[in-house]
This record gives C-alpha cells, structure tokens and sequence, in this order.
C-alpha cells in the first residue's frame, strides 16, 4: 500500500519536518527549575520502575526515593557532564542511577529537611507491570510513557478537530485483547461506516500515532545517530 501522506503532528509540526534532535534535551538539561521540572515530568515513571525492583521498594518508598534522585541531581553537576558523544541520555541517566547508591539516605534527609517539598509532581499511575530486571523496568516504562503520550496528544487533537469518531473507531479495534479484536465489517456495522472508512480511520490514527512518536524521540534523543539507532531497535527501522 502506497504510504498517504502524514499527519502533522503536536510536536514536531508539518508531516516530517520534525525538530533538529538535541535540542529540546541539551534544554532540559540546563539546571532551570522550568526544564527541570520538565526532564522530572519525562522520565520519574522509569526512575519509579528502576527503584521500585533494584532496591526492592514498596509503592511510597519508590516515590519518596523518586523525588530524592531528581533532588540530588539539581544539586549536582552530573547532568552538567552528560556528552552525548559518549552515549545516549536514557543510558546515562541509569549511571547516575546506579551512582545514587549510598546518597539516598543524605537526600531523603534533605527532602524531608524541606518540609517534604515535592521535586516533581509524581502525576499520573504509577506502572504497575513492572519487569523483574531493574534496567528491563527502566526501558518498559520509558516506552510505555513514549507511546502513551503520543496516542494522548492524537487523541487530543481529534477531539479539538471533530474527529472522534476515528479515533473511537481506533480504540475499538485495539483496546480489546488480540484474539478478541473485531474485524473491520464488525467495526463498520459498530459504527455505521463502509468497510472503507474503517481502513482509512485506522490508517490515519496509526499514522498520526506514528509520527507524534517519531516527533517525541527526536525530542528524547541528542542527535540523528542516537535517534535513528533508538527507532530501529524499538520499531524496526
């Protein structure tokens, strides 16, 4: 099938003319409280995930030591020495990570010293299919958030267009478990559409979701050779 043209999308605006990769990281990665509170919001559930199995924590405690990560590393310079040319970010920050053994306790005390002010507001479920392997833990709630917030934004922009019904349509079809998923006739009798209509709503959302993922690991990512290497090894090429 003939690839139709893109959808634009929230973040990367007209069809593939994406931002340049990088430059939303290197901001996030100055120590402003607004872009602070920006790479908190982008990566605690991973931070949750990766502490909850490497220290074996409980739902609060996780938390708790969330916000203490994201505390000490405003109070350090360790994002200061990211070099992408090392690596990528979401494997630096696993470092720092593994670096934060034996401070928590210091920031616990700082966090709690503060009247238990909150570094990021830990909005949203916490994961709760979290892998028995720290790392595996980290990437699964990354991708899950990645692609979570991508289908939010399609979904978002077909309600403000008075596209529902597409994105209705979509959630039919795959919301249910894979053996249990209607066929594109069932979905057009569900919904009053041609067999038709169906396809091409599925083609559109899929293809929005697609690039609103696209536009956010070009976001996530410090250069074209990180993100290309990421959507390969994520989605196949």
């Amino acid at each position: 099938m003939k690839r139709r043209p893109s959808q634009d999308t929230s973040l990367g605006g007209d069809g593939d003319r994406f931002p340049e990769t990088g430059g939303d990281l290197a901001s996030l990665l100055k120590a402003e409280p607004s872009r602070m509170e920006a790479l908190c919001r982008r990566y605690w559930k991973p931070v949750y995930a990766y502490v909850r199995i490497a220290w074996s924590k409980g739902n609060e405690d996780a938390k708790d030591l969330t916000q203490a990560f994201f505390l000490w590393l405003m109070e350090g310079e360790s994002l200061a020495r990211y070099d992408a040319g090392k690596g990528g970010f979401r494997a630096y920050l696993k470092v720092l990570l593994k670096r934060f053994v034996g401070h928590e306790e210091r920031a616990l005390h700082r966090l709690k010293r503060g009247g238990d002010a909150r570094i990021v507001s830990l909005d949203g479920d916490v994961p709760r299919e979290i892998a028995a392997d720290p790392d595996a833990a980290f990437e699964k709630a990354w991708l899950d958030e990645l692609l979570s917030g991508a289908i939010e934004r399609v979904r978002a922009r077909a309600a403000a267009e008075g596209k529902e019904l597409r994105f209705q349509v979509y959630l039919a079809r795959t919301t249910p478990p894979k053996a249990e998923r209607p066929s594109y006739k069932e979905l057009a009798a569900r919904f009053g559409l041609k067999d038709t209509d169906v396809e091409n709503y599925l083609f559109a959302v899929r293809e929005a979701i697609r690039e609103e993922t696209r536009a956010a690991l070009l976001q996530a990512t410090s250069g074209p050779r990180e993100f290309e290497d990421e959507w390969k090894r994520l989605f196949g090429g």
